[in-house]
């Protein structure tokens, strides 16, 4: 049973969710977006707000892009090809791609290492659009742990990943979705692939109007700019039911049909904890306590007293996605906003909703002190807003360097150098971005590389990222590369 519910309806349409929702629309850069829930064999679902900054309204069917989620699609693909005899995810990932050369210092990853973000490569690659040239560009960066030993979560393994999918099943990877997975799981609708022709498919997605400055609520939102993110990493757009849908299939996959019997074990397989950590819970907002995450095969695997959750959020250029998968309530949360994809909107709005559910199911509320539902902030709109006080441009090599850089990619187009006062880095040299779905959201230390020179972007242990600063008239840095993007000395904010 399918219910929309407007603005009296149950869980979604009234009470703390619908408030939450209220606020995101008045107070954070959301211009809209969609939601939907499934408890047992009912779904609700609700749009609210605008198809991007003073759109019409956004409808209920409306597709946004989900980002990251993609990778969990992509996980549930090798599985079923790996459960159907076509591959093994313990197979280096050049038994697929001999044409492949490795990071420095790189070992042999295997399929596994990539799903699991175990491989020790690089976050990614911002300047290149290519899938082809993104994997080429891998032996101009540098891996410092073995595979399996450190989760280091890269969307450049999973655009390497895709490529060997495509190979080992002898098609086209966008083909490889719609055939194995969204067929047969009930989801014809959803875009394998976002390239122009899709583009007026989607609803549109929001950002700031301006890249080189922390938004605050009354600034201006625009239009995203448009990219076409082929890869594996982030290549599929949904709508809240079709995203549901995926998600029911990791909630409850003995209720899909005959032809799905690869699904269990499918599952199973993504759902064992294989990295040795996994992504931060977010706890800005109600959310049920998560005890101990790791990270599986393309999805986040979450111990509660409650049973396991399976999440993964998605951040694209204007977009904002999460989706929770909870087999022992039979509880799926699926939420898609317009919104940059660098804030954590739709995990916030997706968790508390989720935490409600749970609430209503094993009693409680959110909020209750000790409980198993942390209540988070008193606001948590406002928590997430990050407010830091401006970079010195210090002395000696800091103020070489210091200063504004911009690159034409729209990824992460604006960093400002400089030295920090906040804390954990007051006094250190730090990349600091405003605006970007691949950006720091966080002021990130600038750690000197002994040998060979550079700085290693982040001071944790094994972080593989690198910056070079070059071309130096009268002793300034004019240029930055980061793992291969360049960035251009520009005017002072």
């Amino acid at each position: 049973m399918t219910r929309a519910l407007g603005a009296d309806g149950a869980l979604l349409g009234g009470g703390s969710i619908g408030s939450l929702i209220g606020g995101l629309l008045d107070a954070a850069p959301v211009s809209g977006g969609t939601i939907a829930i499934a408890r047992g064999g009912v779904v609700e679902q609700r749009a609210f707000g605008t198809r991007g900054p003073g759109g019409r309204p956004v409808e209920i069917h409306d597709r946004f892009e989900i980002g990251s989620i993609s990778k969990t699609v992509a996980a549930l693909a090798a599985a079923r090809l790996e459960a159907e005899g076509v591959l093994s995810l313990d197979d280096p990932v050049r038994t697929y791609l001999p044409w492949l050369e490795l990071p420095e210092g790189a070992g042999e990853p295997s399929l596994r290492h990539l799903l699991a973000h175990t491989a020790g490569w690089i976050s990614g690659n911002s300047a290149s659009p290519g899938e082809i040239a993104q994997a080429l560009s891998l032996p101009k960066t540098r891996t410092l742990t073995a595979p399996g030993e450190r989760f280091h979560y890269s969307n450049v393994g999973y655009v390497v990943l895709g490529l060997a999918l495509a190979e080992a099943a002898g098609t086209a990877f966008p083909r490889l979705l719609a055939e194995e997975l969204f067929g047969p799981l009930g989801l014809p609708g959803a875009l394998a692939s976002l390239t122009g022709v899709e583009r007026a498919r989607l609803c549109p997605g929001t950002v700031p109007t301006r890249d080189d400055a922390q938004w605050a609520p009354g600034d201006p939102l625009s239009q995203q700019s448009w990219v076409e993110p082929a890869g594996a990493d982030g290549n599929v757009g949904a709508s809240a039911r079709e995203l549901l849908q995926f998600g029911l299939a990791l909630t409850n996959p003995t209720s899909f049909a005959s032809e799905s019997a690869w699904l269990p074990a499918a599952v199973a397989a993504i759902a064992t904890l294989t990295a040795p950590s996994g992504e931060d819970i977010l706890g800005a907002g109600p959310h049920l306590r998560v005890r101990g995450a790791r990270y599986g095969l393309g999805v986040n695997v979450e111990p509660t007293a409650h049973g396991t959750l399976l999440t993964h959020g998605g951040g694209m250029i204007g977009y904002g996605a999460f989706l929770v998968a909870h087999p022992e309530l039979d509880l799926t949360v699926a939420v898609l906003l317009s919104t940059p994809g660098e804030w954590p909107h739709a995990e916030l709005l997706a968790r508390a909703a989720h935490a409600e559910l749970v609430a209503e199911q094993v009693g409680g509320a959110a909020g209750a002190d000790g409980g198993d539902i942390a209540g988070g902030a008193p606001d948590p709109i406002a928590a997430l807003r990050v407010t830091r006080g401006p970079l010195s441009r210090g002395a000696g090599d800091a103020a070489r360097l210091a200063g504004h850089y911009r690159s034409y990619t729209p990824w992460c187009p604006h960093y400002e150098v400089g030295v920090s006062s906040e804390p954990g880095v007051a006094g250190r040299l730090v990349l600091r971005a405003y605006s970007g779905v691949e950006a720091p959201t966080e002021d990130t230390p600038l750690v000197p590389i002994a040998e060979g020179g550079g700085y290693t972007v982040g001071a944790e242990p094994g972080t593989p990222e690198r910056a070079r600063f070059s071309n130096f008239i009268g002793g300034v840095a004019q240029t930055l590369d980061i793992d291969g993007c360049v960035y251009s000395r520009v005017v002072d904010r």
